[in-house]
């Protein structure tokens, strides 16, 4: 995270260089003031402003677009009693920069978020701390709404989550959510197809009615009237799943799953999707390629296997490829950075255990018998290869999944 401190008292500077010598950042004094910090509004991910209040809200206001893209902002008096977190709290680390600065000055931090407030969890820091994506960030103020009126929120993933998010586990405890597999969302909203009440025939209905989109393979769906069956979630085994209350607010946390439209999910349990970033990408293809027929050949590759493109941690690919306009455009379009693996790390891979896809014409172009799929795998730290070499016309495209 990149900072700027902006101060206009002889006393606010010497403030700004404690803060950076603990916290590191660039520094601006009251010269061109407005012109620095509203060009910082769109250079830097913070902001810590040591003035009054009202100048910051003054100067910055025409510039605010969006939580999701807003920095953070922190306001701080010259003595540094106060560290106010001003815009992004959540999302930007506003609440979280102004506890850090509050704590190097000897002052307190002003958190005036209701869900901090209230001690409550909030769904788009926990999705910043463990790095996912929001899809429909409208949905949150459904879900911390619920909250902060003591109602329940049910939480559904095929994840560890007891092991990978602790406050989830903490929160189940508390009675304020309930935890369940990706599994148990199906027998919980009797989604079913009385013509169809095999598992792989029911997938493929809800395939083809563009009901659900996911890796659905995955989830060992059973989905049955058979009273007699009992269905286990992650955490809460007690929980009776046919007592469920089907309006409680659902929050999935999963790299694919969704549902686009059914009925039996009624209008008032609003649904929000965390998007883990556990996907990496390996692209290869030939020399000069445009960048909108890589994009699109990545795209279709997550959509058949059922990933949201937010998914995307990363995408990867060798020196040769490193200066490819259509890969770096993409990269920079899907907003995910752009990792080089060096042809060494491939030279040194057990291609053959390993199952990959290799070409003699590909080695003799590259030096390696894999780009793609070698390079997807080692960006993931040698994870699940979830796609080897999916062939495009001059494109081929990779996906590995890192472990959890």
């Amino acid at each position: 995270m990149n900072t700027a401190y902006f101060y206009l008292t002889d006393e606010g500077g010497k403030l700004a260089h404690k803060l950076a010598a603990a916290h590191p950042g660039d520094i601006y004094n009251k010269e061109n003031f407005k012109e620095n910090l509203r060009a910082g509004f769109g250079k830097y991910d913070s902001l810590v402003c040591i003035m009054a209040t009202g100048i910051v809200v003054r100067i910055l206001a025409p510039l605010i677009v969006h939580k999701t893209s807003d920095p953070a902002v922190v306001v701080l008096d010259q003595k540094g009693k106060h560290a106010i977190s001003l815009l992004s709290g959540h999302l930007g680390g506003a609440n979280d920069l102004a506890r850090e600065m509050a704590a190097i000055s000897g002052g307190e931090s002003v958190i005036t978020t209701a869900t901090d407030v209230a001690g409550e969890l909030s769904f788009d820091t926990f999705a910043k701390k463990y790095d996912m994506a929001i899809e429909n960030i409208e949905q949150l103020k459904h879900i911390s709404g619920a909250l902060l009126a003591g109602k329940k929120v049910n939480v559904f993933t095929n994840k560890n989550a007891k092991e990978l998010y602790p406050e989830l586990a903490e929160e189940q405890k508390r009675g304020m959510i309930d935890i369940f597999s990706l599994s148990d969302f199906f027998k919980i909203y009797k989604i079913r197809n009385k013509n169809n009440t095999k598992t792989e025939d029911l997938n493929t209905n809800l395939r083809s009615k563009n009901i659900i989109t996911s890796h659905i393979e995955t989830y060992n769906i059973a989905v049955t009237d058979d009273k007699n069956v009992k269905t286990t979630p992650i955490i809460s085994p007690s929980t009776n799943i046919d007592n469920i209350e089907s309006d409680i607010p659902i929050v999935v946390i999963d790299e694919g799953f969704s549902l686009n439209e059914c009925s039996t999910i009624p209008s008032s349990a609003p649904i929000l999707y965390l998007r883990p970033r556990t996907i990496c990408a390996g692209i290869g293809c030939k020399r000069n390629m445009e960048q909108k027929p890589i994009e699109e050949a990545l795209l279709q590759t997550l959509k058949e296997e059922g990933l949201h493109p937010l998914s995307l941690k990363c995408i990867a690919t060798i020196p040769l490829k490193s200066d490819e306009p259509g890969i770096i455009g993409t990269a920079a379009n899907l907003n995910v950075p752009l990792k080089i693996i060096p042809t060494e790390k491939i030279e040194k891979l057990d291609i053959s255990q390993l199952g990959i896809a290799t070409s003699e014409f590909v080695a003799s172009q590259t030096g390696v018998l894999s780009v793609s799929t070698a390079c997807s795998y080692l960006a993931s730290g040698k994870g699940e290869i979830l796609r080897d070499k999916a062939k495009y016309k001059g494109i081929t495209i990779a996906l590995s999944k890192e472990k959890s």
